[in-house]
């Protein structure tokens, strides 16, 4: 019989740790599950052997490079952990089945990463650490306060709404710019071949009519003859042109001047605008769905903002509440936030249904941003197609002035 420490949740709720005699780490978790405790983690007290081959198991695991994992598939297994712990699976055993589910070897090598942690000795949210690519720190903090007495599986259940819904959000954007995207690539791809390939055909013709050629026209069939002759060396320079416009943004001070001027671009600087204060409100809702303090829950809306302004303005009035005052009047201070926010914030703390009115403000300013894309790219489409055919007739211009003046020379 070996030895095995356990903490857990037990039927009402309260956090317990303690041990228990088992043969195998197996019936420790059905010992348990009689006993009516979901396990947040086990491990082996007796046997020095077992518990040095756990812990070197989980350094293995965590010390591994482990690949980005979407948000979409993070919600599906925080969805099944919820079900299973609801149920009163053992939460080993749930990884497990989770883990033999998974989609991807991203998704196993992140979980079998996890549950070694877990085998090893760490708390749930401990154990969440060591797959930072699958489970971000809102998720972490939740599973942390539902360790400390609340309930692990509507934790988890939050946990996957919140991934749901950042994963929703997502999926729209790349829907709505999906076509001005393939219309961009289109256009490029038009005008490198029509000044690589079709422009220096012309070149001897105009050699030959001894044509005075524009200086645009001369500045075309140079840089096409220079990709035909180089193709090598133009293709590493706009990789490296693309690597330093990555590397360039960045750099901080380069993230604040593009977001103040694309704060001051008319429709797409306030749409981002609004799809940070989502984004933002919508952790801050689900964080203290979970009890997760208040001040804590806003530092987490400020980090996932991705909007200097709301950061900013999130921080100072996470200051002002700290120092007593109350959360609408922090975030009117930082005239920042809209009137309505603020008026729903006042009422969601009179009545103490704060996370409820945020998530409600979230869906109706999801719902905004939403149909501010839909206008977006409306405007976006014919701008492109109008601003194509300008630069195709401008190059078929260049191929067709030489020519013309030399047809009038001639007559």
């Amino acid at each position: 019989m070996v030895s095995y420490a356990y903490k857990g949740i037990d039927g009402k709720g309260a956090k317990v740790e303690g041990q228990v005699q088992a043969g195998s780490l197996e019936e420790a978790e059905k010992r348990l599950v009689m006993q009516e405790v979901s396990i947040l983690s086990l491990k082996v007290v007796a046997g020095g052997k077992s518990r040095v081959q756990s812990e070197k198991s989980a350094v293995s695991s965590t010390g591994k490079k482990l690949k980005k994992v979407s948000a979409q598939d993070a919600s599906i297994v925080l969805r099944n952990l919820a079900v299973m712990a609801e149920t009163g699976v053992p939460f080993v055993e749930s990884m497990e089945a989770v883990i033999a589910s998974g989609r991807t070897p991203a998704i196993v090598d992140s979980l079998e990463a996890v549950r070694e942690a877990i085998v090893a000795g760490q708390g749930l949210s401990n154990a969440l650490r060591a797959a930072p690519n699958m489970f971000p720190g809102i998720i972490v903090d939740m599973i942390k306060v539902a360790e400390s007495g609340g309930r692990l599986d509507q934790a988890l259940g939050n946990g996957a709404t919140y991934l749901e819904r950042a994963a929703e959000l997502r999926k729209k954007i790349m829907n709505a710019m999906m076509y001005p995207m393939v219309m961009f690539g289109v256009s490029c791809m038009t005008i490198l071949i029509l000044v690589i390939f079709v422009m220096p055909k012309f070149a001897n013709m105009f050699t030959q009519m001894k044509a005075e050629l524009p200086v645009t026209t001369k500045l075309m069939l140079s840089f096409g003859n220079l990709v035909r002759g180089n193709p090598v060396m133009a293709l590493a320079g706009a990789v490296g042109i693309g690597f330093g416009i990555f590397f360039l943004f960045k750099i901080p001070l380069v993230q604040r001047i593009a977001a103040a001027i694309l704060a001051r671009t008319p429709v797409l600087g306030e749409m981002l605008k609004r799809l940070a204060l989502a984004r933002s409100l919508q952790s801050i809702a689900t964080l203290s769905a979970s009890n997760v303090p208040l001040l804590q829950a806003i530092e987490h809306g400020a980090k996932v903002a991705g909007h200097y302004q709301i950061t900013k303005a999130l921080m100072q009035a996470r200051d002002q509440i700290e120092h007593g005052k109350s959360m609408s009047e922090a975030l009117t201070e930082t005239k920042v936030f809209p009137k309505q926010i603020t008026q729903m914030v006042s009422v969601g703390e009179r009545t103490g249904r704060l996370p409820q009115l945020l998530t409600a403000i979230c869906d109706s300013m999801e719902s905004e941003v939403d149909g501010r894309l839909k206008a977006l790219v409306s405007i976006i489409e014919p701008l492109m197609i109008v601003t194509m055919g300008v630069i195709v007739g401008s190059i078929t211009m260049s191929i067709i002035g030489p020519i013309y003046s030399v047809v009038e020379n001639i007559r």
